[in-house]
């Protein structure tokens, strides 16, 4: 599911990544929620427990998250939105031309804890 919403898509500089991108080198696989009535509160209370992480804005179905570096304070912003029965999300450096990796453990790091908590699908194995 691609809706392309604008503040979903990455830029060219490599420090961001989005399930709505459809480059690869951009692109992490789509978020499928377990029940079409997951609350944004359930997703904000499991994004939370990301090391430095922070509520910047929320509404009904999007989540504005800051996450800021440990050691030099760079700020990262994460963006979530449900749509449907899966949840888009963008995670995307502010500053800096790459991000050495870290958006994309970030968004890896957060679907598993969705996993855990039973409001987001495991992905499907890739079959060869």
């Amino acid at each position: 599911m691609k809706n392309n919403n604008p503040d979903l898509l990455c830029s060219s500089k490599p420090n961001c990544v989005s399930t709505q991108e459809l480059r690869t080198d951009y692109q992490i696989p789509p978020f499928e929620l377990v029940s079409a009535d997951t609350s944004i509160d359930e997703i904000e209370r499991v994004a939370l427990t990301l090391k430095r992480t922070k509520t910047v804005e929320k509404s009904e179905h999007r989540l504005h998250l800051e996450s800021t570096s440990l050691i030099f304070r760079f700020v990262d912003d994460v963006h979530i939105v449900i749509d449907g029965n899966h949840l888009q999300v963008r995670s995307k450096s502010r500053v800096g031309y790459s991000d050495f990796g870290v958006n994309k453990s970030r968004t890896e790091t957060l679907r598993q804890k969705l996993i855990e908590a039973n409001l987001v699908k495991p992905n499907p194995k890739k079959t060869n």
